[in-house]
């Protein structure tokens, strides 16, 4: 189940990245270009309107880059969609929805079972590791619109885990968790690097510190331009951060 012998050896590499909402309309991102391996964490920072949110939704496939390259092991990331989940911000998400916890585990072996294939010995098997790893064996039969904030977003990292993704796509998760939840969640999304060796990418509003206790790298944008992009210990002492049009 683990992916920890991935780590390090599976690449995700932005060319030149840019974006749209529409044609013609102002870009959205501009000139967007790093590379980072499995195994590590990297936050997208920047104010409100920076293009994190955007920036995700190009990796998640729910927007066309209207220039650019996003590659994963050199592939084109829209042909390996398997390899990515995406969790989006809490306030998208209809948590009224009649599913229990291990309904929306489960979801996560739909993109293994295609539309022909029913779910398998092996498949429940994954299923249970995932419940098992984010501690919600006790909670799989509850209605996930009776969990707590942290307990939530445990569930949909279950189903990422269930999904075997390689490359977690995090919008705002620590956005309206207590202290304690943003720490258990924080400690947790290390443990699916460093342990399971995934690749962890999350927008947040945090301070530089406090995104240094969770990631290792982050990116900086600004108005959908690239500001910075290297360690989290690199930020700290980054001068983007003086930049009066950056708010982190």
């Amino acid at each position: 189940m683990s992916a920890s012998h991935h780590a390090g050896t599976h690449e995700l590499r932005v060319e030149n990245l840019c974006a749209a909402y529409g044609r013609g309309a102002e870009p959205a991102l501009r000139g967007i270009s790093f590379s980072i391996t499995c195994g590590h964490t990297m936050a997208l920072v920047g104010r409100n309107g920076a293009g994190k949110s955007t920036f995700l939704s190009v990796l998640a496939g729910l927007l066309r880059p209207s220039s650019g390259r996003v590659l994963w092991n050199g592939l084109p990331l829209h042909s390996v969609r398997h390899e990515v989940a995406y969790l989006p911000q809490r306030s998208g998400i209809d948590w009224s929805f009649p599913i229990t916890v291990r309904g929306v585990v489960e979801l996560g072996r739909f993109p293994s079972l295609g539309l022909l294939r029913a779910a398998g010995e092996e498949d429940e098997r994954i299923v249970q590791y995932a419940l098992e790893c984010m501690q919600l064996l006790p909670l799989q039969g509850r209605p996930i619109s009776q969990l707590s904030g942290g307990q939530q977003q445990r569930a949909f990292l279950a189903r990422a885990l269930a999904q075997q993704a390689h490359v977690l796509l995090l919008d705002e998760p620590f956005t309206g968790l207590d202290i304690p939840g943003v720490h258990a969640l924080g400690d947790l999304l290390k443990r699916m690097a460093r342990e399971e060796g995934r690749l962890v990418i999350a927008a947040c509003h945090d301070t530089p510190e406090e995104i240094a206790r969770v990631f290792d790298h982050a990116l900086l944008l600004g108005d959908g331009e690239q500001l910075f992009f290297g360690s989290c210990s690199q930020l700290l002492s980054s001068p983007a951060l003086a930049n009066p049009h950056v708010a982190v």
